[in-house]
């Protein structure tokens, strides 16, 4: 993975929408995770005998998880989608190219069509 490939990646994990679906997923999945876990000592309220390194990573780990997948599919770039970010792809299958700036739809190769399959330049 290149510098600049890099840079795509965490331009779109950092992407609202992204961001957005990774808090909620962590809200939702740490919450009942933490009850599980800890539920008696929450609902106690005994505050001091809480792990707090289990609490936050409870948190993080469905955040993260959430994070990694979906920029993972946003940066597949697949035909039809609306591009998260200005790019240049190339096609996997016949090495055409193009760029597609940030909302455009993503176009069909002109050799490969419906099996495009494009990767970052």
């Amino acid at each position: 993975m290149t510098i600049e490939h890099f840079k795509i990646y965490c331009e779109i994990a950092i992407s609202k929408s992204i961001v957005t679906k990774a808090l909620k997923v962590s809200l939702i999945v740490g919450s009942t995770l933490n009850l599980i876990n800890q539920g008696d000592i929450l609902l106690a309220l005994n505050f001091e005998d809480i792990n707090l390194m289990k609490f936050f990573l409870t948190y993080l780990i469905p955040y993260s998880v959430t994070t990694y997948t979906a920029t993972s599919m946003k940066i597949e770039f697949q035909i039809g989608t609306k591009a998260v970010i200005g790019a240049d792809l190339k096609c996997k299958g016949c090495e055409a190219q193009v760029h597609v700036d940030k909302g455009q739809l993503i176009p069909e190769c002109p050799s490969c069509g419906i099996k495009t399959h494009w990767k970052l330049k």
